[in-house]
């Protein structure tokens, strides 16, 4: 289906959103985003999504897609090419760049450029956009790693995508108003709870609200859009798939924004103790190898990482366990 009949289809503002005001507010946002055409992340980087998850998709399949991409071809070399990725030779065709790096990277790397490229583009400001974009690419690699170590029954690529678009509202949110959102950090600081600060700047919508209603416009899948809810119900057993991806994908972006602003990841751990069994010190030695692997993917990432103190806040969270565990 066109672009255009798909926008005709389902316009997210005349979605029953329960209020007036929300649709109002709703009708601002996008209109401060410019939605008039679909970004390139429905076009391009969705058909990387959509054959990579094929298994039997080849190298040259997935490469002839990517090179229709002016700046996913650059990006993909230059990760390709980069320290933490390179072995040997330089890398100078896409074919070669999608073999040495894997169908499931280029996965997550299409989908985390296009991001980062799309929201660039929006003029906003960098420090708000660079520690978004950083937090929710630690979070997705630590949501794909944990599936990995703790075998939960669900695709570690599937956790990654869903994990790291999970806060797509707040990034938003940072980029487009971006005074609106220091005026709610500032009240969560003092004590209030972020929805409520969101629902009072808002017209009463969440930044899940937001998000999900821009993931809808982009016609991402509903499972990524159920991933989006800040509080999902349990999982009631390892067959659940759908409530383990939107578990994951919380308990991942918290831990990390806890190690980010300096709060004890240990509390909010807690709700999650039958996902998996958490132990904070091998949990926490995952978040310390994530800032080179997260760091390879851009500039930005890296100059986010960088505000962020991730490194040096990630250490010393993780000392002070193993001086625990060494007790």
């Amino acid at each position: 289906m066109h672009a255009r009949a798909r926008r005709q289809k389902r316009n997210p503002v005349e979605q029953d959103t329960g209020s007036v005001l929300k649709n109002q507010k709703l009708t601002e946002i996008f209109a401060k985003m410019n939605l008039g055409e679909l970004p390139a992340i429905s076009g391009h980087v969705n058909e990387v999504l959509k054959i990579t998850l094929n298994k039997r998709a080849s190298v040259s399949c997935v490469s002839s897609v990517i090179l229709q991409d002016y700046s996913l071809t650059n990006k993909v070399l230059q990760v390709a090419n980069s320290a933490y990725y390179i072995r040997g030779m330089r890398v100078s065709t896409i074919e070669r760049a999608v073999a040495a790096l894997g169908l499931e990277v280029v996965r997550e790397l299409a989908v985390s450029i296009s991001l980062i490229e799309e929201f660039l583009k929006s003029g906003g400001e960098k420090d708000g956009l660079s520690r978004q974009m950083a937090i929710s690419l630690l979070s997705a690699n630590l949501s794909k790693l944990l599936v990995e170590k703790y075998k939960i029954p669900v695709s570690p690529e599937e956790a990654y995508v869903c994990t790291l678009l999970h806060d797509l509202g707040r990034i938003i949110m940072t980029i487009y108003f971006p005074d609106v959102y220091r005026r709610i950090e500032a009240g969560t600081t003092r004590g209030s709870s972020e929805d409520a600060m969101c629902r009072l700047m808002f017209k009463q919508l969440t930044f899940h609200e937001i998000g999900a209603e821009i993931a809808r416009f982009w016609n991402f899948a509903d499972t990524i859009i159920a991933c989006m809810d800040p509080t999902p119900p349990e999982a009631e057993s390892l067959v659940d798939g759908l409530h383990l991806l939107q578990n994951l994908a919380v308990f991942s972006n918290l831990f990390i924004r806890d190690i980010c602003d300096n709060r004890p990841p240990h509390i909010m751990a807690r709700r999650f103790k039958n996902l998996f069994p958490i132990k904070m010190l091998p949990v926490l030695e995952i978040c310390l190898s994530l800032g080179d692997t997260v760091g390879s993917v851009s500039g930005v990432i890296r100059y986010g990482l960088t505000k962020l103190k991730y490194r040096s806040k990630c250490i010393a969270v993780t000392d002070k366990y193993r001086k625990k565990a060494a007790a």
